[in-house]
């Protein structure tokens, strides 16, 4: 991120700064999004987040520069913050519960792998435009195919009230019992 923030007219110093915001916005989107993952329907906190992380790389695609580039920066920044929060509770909701560790860790996995390629897709953009524009536009077409998938979420499969029983916990009940 300094090195876009630089790119798009930001001096080291400011850029070094930047790197504090973003730091503040990473926790805002964990803290915020973990607040209203307990309030709101899941897809609908993704869409908020995810999407303010689409209005930050178009404001950086579109060539944002200075204050408006460290606004960016900061709005990119919640949706990252957010991500794997909203990960575990998606899965939690449409996967259930008695096979979450499988279902989060191919998740998981997934979206590291994905933001080691997305570094590395950067880069080689960068290098190969010399310029981070290009690398942004396509990066925002992504979000904007999640944010499409996102808003056709149906209802949670698995809610708090309905969760799977752990096949043991039938057997213990029944023990008890008798």
């Amino acid at each position: 991120m300094p090195a876009l923030l630089m790119d798009r007219g930001l001096t080291p110093q400011r850029s070094t700064v930047a790197t504090s915001v973003i730091g503040l916005s990473l926790l805002a989107g964990r803290l915020g999004s973990g607040y209203l993952l307990d309030r709101i329907f899941a897809p609908r906190v993704a869409m908020f987040f995810f999407g303010a992380s689409a209005l930050g790389m178009a404001i950086l695609w579109f060539g944002g520069t200075g204050n408006i580039a460290l606004a960016a920066a900061f709005l990119l920044a919640l949706g990252m913050g957010a991500e794997s929060d909203i990960i575990a509770y998606l899965v939690s909701r449409y996967f259930g519960l008695r096979a979450f560790g499988t279902a989060f860790g191919h998740c998981f996995g997934a979206f590291m792998l994905a933001g080691a390629l997305g570094t590395l897709l950067m880069g080689a953009g960068y290098d190969w435009t010399h310029s981070y524009t290009a690398p942004l536009a396509w990066f925002f077409a992504a979000t904007l195919v999640a944010l499409a998938l996102l808003a056709r979420l149906g209802p949670y499969r698995y809610t708090a009230d309905r969760e799977e029983s752990h096949p043991l916990e039938s057997f213990h009940t029944a023990t008890i019992a008798s």
